[in-house]
């Protein structure tokens, strides 16, 4: 179980990553120009995203949770545990017969 909280963290963080990132109405959260009019990536601006829920609670509205991070996170999981407990079931149905 908590691998699983481990890995669906790291999946729902790159998943959200790309995201925000490729999203016409977000972009610019971690790759931005900076003033020298350089590419530079800036992870601090993904992560106070990622904590934004915390301070503001219209990220907890359903048309937001395209941009929560925990949902995305909460999602990924029930996904990663139904997946691996439909693998336990049918390896158990094959190892009856």
């Amino acid at each position: 179980m908590i691998k699983n909280i481990i890995y669906s963290f790291f999946i729902a963080f790159v998943l959200f990553g790309a995201y925000v990132e490729i999203n016409p109405q977000m972009t610019n959260i971690w790759w931005r120009i900076n003033a020298d009019n350089n590419k530079e990536i800036v992870i601090s601006n993904l992560f106070a995203l990622m904590l934004a829920p915390f301070q503001y609670l219209f990220y907890w509205d359903f048309n937001a949770w395209d941009i929560n991070f925990f949902i995305w996170w909460i999602i990924l999981y029930i996904i990663l545990e139904t997946k691996l407990k439909i693998q336990e079931d049918n390896n158990k149905k094959l190892k009856i017969k």
